[in-house]
């Protein structure tokens, strides 16, 4: 039995394209309450990845990276609920003291989808993650992607949303992207 972390998508040379594919794809896992983790050097894709995923949730807003002003929110649909999607970029911040008026805390919330890139400087004021992503560069033009769920019933949802069982998932996990998957993704 494979304990948490699960790892869901491990892949290398992913192009811009392919990025955006596989966003939308894993907006589908998504669900009001999870907090999201983007981790990856300047320029690997992660503004990239949360504009995917915030126009398959719906989102009509030009979704820009919030570094000056740390959160953009957004409203989103899954199905017919509407749902917040806020989106933190704490690239600027050095450090979040106890008295700091930002109150990271208050963002992960029920009601609400929250993506955080550069989220080491806020990790214990937000809490732990439901999904990580992380993102790096092999190429000018092609980059690595990992996305772990932390929690068994975020990995089952990713599961649903490729519309496969737990061992088809497992399967492919250990074997690599099928090449359905990889052409899904393109």
């Amino acid at each position: 039995m494979v304990e948490a972390p699960y790892r869901v998508v491990d892949l290398h040379k992913v192009d811009l394209a392919q990025l955006r594919a596989i966003a939308r794809r894993f907006a589908r896992a998504l669900r009001p309450g999870d907090l999201v983790f983007l981790v990856g050097a300047l320029g690997t894709g992660k503004t990239t990845f949360v504009r995917a995923i915030a126009q398959a949730l719906g989102v009509a807003d030009s979704v820009r990276s919030p570094s000056f002003t740390l959160a953009n929110i957004y409203e989103g649909r899954i199905g017919r609920q509407r749902v917040a999607v806020q989106h933190l970029d704490l690239y600027r911040l050095n450090e979040v003291g106890e008295d700091d008026a930002l109150a990271l805390e208050e963002y992960p919330r029920g009601e609400a989808i929250t993506l955080v890139e550069w989220p080491e400087t806020g990790r214990e004021r937000l809490g732990e993650p439901t999904w990580v992503v992380e993102l790096g560069h092999e190429s000018l033009h092609e980059r690595s992607l990992v996305i772990t769920a932390t929690v068994a019933e975020a990995r089952d949802r990713w599961e649903k949303a490729l519309g496969r069982s737990r061992k088809d998932a497992q399967d492919a996990c250990e074997g690599g992207v099928s090449d359905q998957e990889e052409s899904d993704a393109r």
